[in-house]
């Protein structure tokens, strides 16, 4: 099952004029970063996931559509090379591979207990109370022109967590660009967003999901 990197984009757009963004440290960044998810009801976005195995030395791409409303409505459709899918109501989770004929099912609070991106994300995290903010000048993602680029490093360790997260930040309207997800073996996932629309009317029945008839259907610890 892929695993859910990282933590999308949202936002309005908030001008400001270059010399007032050379003065703005990490914690100004994320403040306005935290402003654009409090703004923002919905978002859709395409996006590239990169997964990259340091201790087996392999990686894995794919493409695909993700949409997200708050309070942990969540639809991640992989799409490209291989097709998955992967949705959220807010209380059960479906993880649904068509290949294999097989539906997992669980809960949302168990499947996300830590998972600060995707927490953030659907409105339910604050990057400076969950999270050590600073700049960040790296191998594993490097700023390009016009993106701020910040580490953020979790303030509670959790079984399963991140060592660190990495998120590039578009410096115009302060929207997510990229992250990256590193584990505590130097593992990571990357995930690039693209076409981003927000606040795009979305329909409930985006976000259940009822399995096809004679798919395999397992029900998680807890259900």
């Amino acid at each position: 099952m892929k695993g859910i990197g990282t933590f999308t984009v949202t936002g309005i757009v908030v001008l400001l004029c270059s010399s007032a963004m050379a003065g703005m440290g990490a914690s100004d960044v994320a403040r306005k970063v935290q402003s654009l998810y409090d703004r923002t009801s919905s978002l859709k976005a395409e996006f590239v996931q990169t997964a990259r195995m340091k201790t087996l030395d392999i990686s894995e791409q794919d493409r695909g559509v993700v949409y997200m409303k708050k309070d942990g409505r969540i639809r991640w459709e992989y799409r490209k090379p291989k097709e998955q899918l992967i949705v959220s109501n807010g209380r059960k989770i479906w993880f649904y591979m068509p290949s294999d004929r097989q539906v997992i099912i669980g809960s949302f609070g168990s499947s996300f207990k830590y998972k600060p991106t995707q927490t953030f994300l659907t409105g339910m995290g604050r990057i400076l109370d969950d999270f050590r903010v600073k700049f960040y000048r790296g191998g594993v993602i490097k700023a390009v022109r016009g993106t701020y680029v910040l580490q953020l490093l979790p303030k509670k360790e959790y079984e399963g967590g991140p060592a660190r997260i990495l998120i590039a930040v578009d410096r115009r309207d302060f929207l997510i660009t990229k992250s990256v997800v590193v584990d505590k073996l130097g593992n990571h996932t990357e995930i690039d967003f693209s076409d981003i629309k927000l606040n795009v009317p979305m329909p409930d029945g985006l976000f259940t999901f009822v399995p096809p008839k004679d798919v395999e259907i397992i029900h998680s610890p807890g259900q």
